[in-house]
């Protein structure tokens, strides 16, 4: 019997993001032999609706099968609980009076990552959801604007999500460097799909990857020895 705790992932938000946090999770383990990696249960539920939709307003509410998933997990024996998908964390509040066992809030893991590190001011990349835990934090958000908020978008949907290897990111690593310009010490990954986008298409800076930064905190709450891959930097070519 292990005695490590065993983690439940609330994942289909989508199926290869959840796929990617299992993955660093598993990564994020310092094991030798399959005995030494972490129990983990994962419900895949795809039937989640679209959580940005629902925020505004123009679509249904993804709490109830976010509570579907949550009790599934429990009830097969999961201690804790997290999730890879960032806005899905606007609903935690929600769910919190109703869950059985705890849950790891993404968010307010990466912006306590932010301050430790000692950053001042960091560039947000996807998701405002961020912006008031990392201010809380005492660090300042630079978000993207205009054409460059819309760079990044188009590199999510029309790169990431179209599967689209070739697509052109001059005007995202135009808008990350204006950035840095700006002050910006390092960029918070706050989507699903940038942390992918940033391996497909070789871009470069300080990356904080909050993916990473969820799993290794579960790594260390499920008992085991953390492997760490933060902060990831890429040097400029």
């Amino acid at each position: 019997m292990s005695k490590m705790k065993t983690i439940g992932i609330i994942g289909g938000m989508g199926p290869m993001a959840t796929v990617d946090l299992m993955k660093k999770v598993i990564l994020a383990t310092d094991a030798r032999e399959d005995q030494d990696h972490i129990p983990i249960l994962v419900d895949n539920n795809t039937d989640i609706p679209d959580r940005t939709a629902a925020i505004l307003g123009k679509g249904e509410s993804p709490l109830p099968e976010l509570m579907k998933s949550a009790d599934r997990l429990t009830d097969a024996g999961a201690d804790f609980l997290i999730m890879g998908c960032n806005t899905a964390h606007y609903f935690l509040p929600l769910m919190m009076p109703n869950l059985r066992i705890p849950v790891i809030n993404m968010i307010e893991e990466t912006a306590a990552f932010c301050a430790r590190e000692g950053y001042k001011r960091v560039g947000l990349l996807a998701s405002g959801i961020y912006q008031r835990a990392l201010e809380r934090a005492g660090v300042e958000v630079v978000q993207p604007q205009g054409k460059a908020e819309e760079s990044i978008h188009g590199m999510i949907y029309d790169g990431v999500k179209a599967g689209n290897m070739g697509y052109d990111t001059t005007a995202v690593r135009e808008a990350l460097a204006q950035m840095a310009a700006e002050g910006c010490e390092a960029f918070v990954l706050g989507c699903t799909e940038v942390p992918v986008a940033v391996e497909m298409y070789h871009l470069e800076g300080n990356f904080i990857d909050a993916t990473e930064v969820l799993a290794e905190e579960a790594v260390r709450q499920a008992g085991a020895k953390v492997i760490s891959h933060l902060p990831h930097k890429t040097a400029c070519r």
